[in-house]
């Protein structure tokens, strides 16, 4: 007979799936709202090409 235990009691941190959500800021150089993914740190304004960075803005 096999008495083995498995190797981890609970589930491994692998087994988790993290999906990025997409956040929307505001550029703060043109004022158009920018799509920002949850996962980026910085994104490029699509209307004037302003690099914005996750922090620098408030996230609504």
């Amino acid at each position: 007979m096999n008495d083995k235990k498995p190797a981890f009691s609970e589930k491994p941190a692998c087994s988790e799936t993290y999906i990025p959500i997409p956040e929307y800021i505001t550029c703060p150089k043109c004022g158009e709202d920018i799509e920002l993914w949850s996962d980026e740190e910085e994104t490029l304004c699509i209307a004037c090409g302003y690099k914005v960075f996750k922090r620098e803005n408030t996230v609504h």
